[in-house]
């Protein structure tokens, strides 16, 4: 129905590590395999962690969510502090406050409607 109006349709895609952009941080590095500017509302990062993040509070329409693959370390949610598992999901809605540290490693998604990706270190 949607080919019919003229809107394309998405394409199953496999993005290959080989394919992504690298980045580093103070306190951590990783992959991104879908950025920001792709516009379709949502984002997802690798994240090897080997240090702290900053504490940010999410902004707009975007929602931050970290699921723990493997490693040791802490998360803090506004005044609330855990410690880490593998198959932990931390999820960080517009306006929450948040920051870890450790040796882990994370997948990063973020999601927003409007593709703003707003955040602003505290």
């Amino acid at each position: 129905m949607s080919e019919e109006l003229g809107i394309p349709q998405p394409t199953p895609k496999r993005v290959q590590l080989s394919e992504t952009e690298g980045f580093q941080r103070e306190g951590f590095d990783g992959h991104v395999y879908v950025p920001s500017e792709a516009g379709v509302g949502f984002n997802i990062l690798s994240v090897d962690v080997h240090g702290s993040h900053p504490r940010k509070r999410m902004l707009g329409d975007t929602t931050r969510t970290y699921y723990v693959i493997d490693g040791t370390g802490s998360f803090t949610l506004g005044d609330t502090t855990t410690e880490v598992q593998a198959g932990d999901l931390f999820i960080i809605p517009p306006e929450g406050e948040y920051e870890y540290n450790g040796q882990m490693k994370l997948l990063e998604v973020n999601v927003s409607p409007s593709s703003g990706f707003q955040d602003e270190k505290i």
